[in-house]
């Protein structure tokens, strides 16, 4: 779902789990996944994504934020 559209950009390192990968990860419920946030609170986190590793660190976990910010902006499609 993932590889070709890094493949497209650039990111040699992203868009699949293999050695050596950047393992950014989304664990979500397809059935209470749901945006949470509105114009007046634009900042709120969505439900039903109870893990998201960024760069193989867990950035959410169990719901919760972790505090962990371990990605970088990936600029000119180079990472």
């Amino acid at each position: 779902m993932t590889m070709l559209p890094a493949s497209r950009l650039g990111l040699t390192r992203r868009g699949r789990i293999a050695p050596a990968m950047a393992a950014d990860l989304v664990v979500f419920d397809p059935d209470t996944v749901a945006d949470t946030a509105t114009f007046e609170s634009p900042h709120s986190y969505p439900v039903g994504i109870p893990h998201v590793a960024v760069n193989g660190v867990l950035a959410v976990e169990n719901g919760d934020f972790t505090g962990a910010t371990p990605g970088t902006v990936v600029r000119d499609f180079n990472d």
